[in-house]
């Protein structure tokens, strides 16, 4: 049936499809004695148009099934989890639609990202909430662009460009739900020619209801052996909150289908934090089944101190 709509369209339309299927399913256990079971089943289609390969649209759809014991809830709903126009030419690049927005460039945290900031401490933390927008890119030189994204109260406007040493943006934004203007900052090289990759974002966050300003920043470093042994570090601080966190991560195959990655969190202030420990074993090219934990620790007061520890198996095919 599929290689006949495919024949169709693209003997009709010229229009290419291509189709995807994935599942993934994370069953949970926390130590508050709660069981979860969450099912996505993903449909992922792509069109391309023969005479103008530059224009794609895509449309992603998920099913969503999550099951808890304590309560015992379940619940099903449909989404749509991207759903864009996309044009990609040599000077010019635009989408419009529901998208992940690539704004950032730190690892465990990223400060200046309004529309889909990275969670930690979520199991698939690559998962982004899409955002409704309207995105544009131009292509100053090959080293150099400047692009803009228009959502619901909130847009960017963002010059970037290779500096000798390294890539390095100015940024602004507006944030109506945030009540915030930022000014700020992407930075990403090479230290010298160790292999080091250095990064830092950050900026000065105006609250409009207050008049004042604070500061965010990050700072970060990444290091990849030949081994296959990948570490990574990140400093973050804010001076509303007045805390520091620092988070290391590693990532290492031991074997040709293992790959293990451990990340550790603190907050330097009350000296809480969380690792989380993960193993991944490939099943075969489009599957693969994943074990791990979040596992607290600090005092009561402290605030990873009261999270309780969590521990997942998590299965995902691609189809």
């Amino acid at each position: 049936m599929n290689g006949l709509v495919n024949l169709l369209m693209t003997g009709m339309l010229g229009i290419v499809p291509d189709i995807a299927i994935e599942n993934s399913n994370i069953l949970g256990y926390h130590e508050r004695h709660q069981t979860t079971d969450y099912n996505r089943l993903r449909g992922d289609l792509t069109l391309e148009q023969i005479d103008h390969p530059d224009i794609i649209a895509k449309l992603i759809v998920d099913n969503e099934t999550a099951y808890t014991s304590r309560p015992s809830e379940r619940h099903n709903d449909a989404s749509i989890y991207r759903a864009y126009l996309q044009y990609g030419g040599t000077k010019h690049f635009w989408s419009l639609g529901k998208q992940r927005i690539p704004l950032g460039v730190g690892r465990i945290w990223n400060p200046i990202d309004i529309f889909n900031p990275i969670n930690s401490e979520a199991i698939e933390s690559a998962e982004r909430p899409g955002t409704n927008a309207l995105r544009y890119e131009y292509a100053i030189s090959e080293l150099s662009n400047v692009d803009t994204t228009l959502a619901k109260g909130q847009g960017e406007l963002r010059i970037k460009g290779y500096l000798e040493i390294a890539d390095v943006a100015l940024i602004g934004l507006w944030d109506e739900e945030g009540d915030q203007n930022i000014i700020g900052w992407e930075f990403e090289g090479q230290l010298l020619e160790t292999g080091i990759e250095l990064r830092s974002e950050g900026g000065g966050f105006y609250q409009r209801s207050t008049t004042e300003w604070h500061s965010e920043l990050i700072i970060g470093a990444e290091y990849g052996f030949a081994n296959s042994l990948t570490l990574l570090a990140e400093y973050n601080f804010s001076d509303e909150s007045k805390i520091d966190y620092i988070a290391g991560m590693a990532s290492y195959q031991p074997a040709m289908l293992v790959c293990c990655s451990l990340l550790v969190l603190t907050n330097l202030d009350d000296h809480s934090g969380f690792i989380t420990p993960n193993v991944e074993y490939s099943l075969s090219d489009e599957m693969n089944l994943s074990v791990g934990a979040y596992i607290y620790n600090g005092s009561a007061t402290t605030e990873f101190g009261l999270v309780a520890n969590r521990y997942y198996l998590r299965w995902f095919v691609h189809f």
